[in-house]
């Protein structure tokens, strides 16, 4: 008899632990951030009184990114690629310009800061690692918004465990990423 206590005892003790256990939330942050990935977004761009509105399709790797920005009918406005030399930008029927960082090239060609070195982490619910950030969470942990370099990034929805829409401000600056596909590589 009292080893049928025990093991009842043992059983309920299981149980009880394994109901006090969460489940995981669907708006639980990544654990793990990928550095190679390809994406394709909708996107909205507003500054001042500006607005576009368009396609985006991201390849990244380690050390590089290639970028297309398109209309909602898919031409072509703008590619931007990354590497260790440096970014270009090119633009149907303009010349390629080349720049030292994705930020700077964008603000004088297209009139607003594509913060692309930040995005690589927002876009996977975390602050780039290698400056300083505020998270702010849910009551079930998920992250609700990241604070970095002057930006406010805030996740408003959640598909399998990544930000599927994200609201980027800085000084009057207001992109609206949807991601429609995500793939790691």
């Amino acid at each position: 008899m009292g080893r049928v206590k025990t093991w009842a005892g043992g059983l309920l003790a299981l149980a009880l632990l394994h109901g006090c256990a969460s489940a995981p939330s669907p708006q639980q942050p990544v654990v793990q951030v990928w550095q190679s990935f390809s994406l394709a977004a909708r996107v909205s761009v507003r500054y001042g009184e500006e607005s576009l509105s368009g396609q985006m399709h991201w390849r990244a790797g380690a050390g590089s990114d290639e970028v297309l920005l398109s209309s909602p009918l898919g031409q072509g406005l703008a590619s931007i690629n990354r590497n260790e030399a440096g970014v270009t930008l090119t633009r149907p029927g303009a010349a390629t310009v080349v720049a030292e960082n994705v930020e700077m090239l964008t603000q004088s060609e297209l009139g607003f800061r594509l913060p692309l070195s930040g995005l690589r982490y927002w876009i996977q619910a975390g602050p780039d690692p290698a400056r300083e950030s505020r998270v702010r969470r849910d009551a079930d942990g998920g992250v609700e918004q990241i604070a970095q370099d002057g930006w406010k990034i805030d996740y408003l929805e959640f598909s399998e465990n990544r930000p599927r829409k994200i609201h980027v401000t800085r000084e009057g600056l207001e992109i609206r990423l949807v991601i429609d596909s995500w793939q790691t590589n």
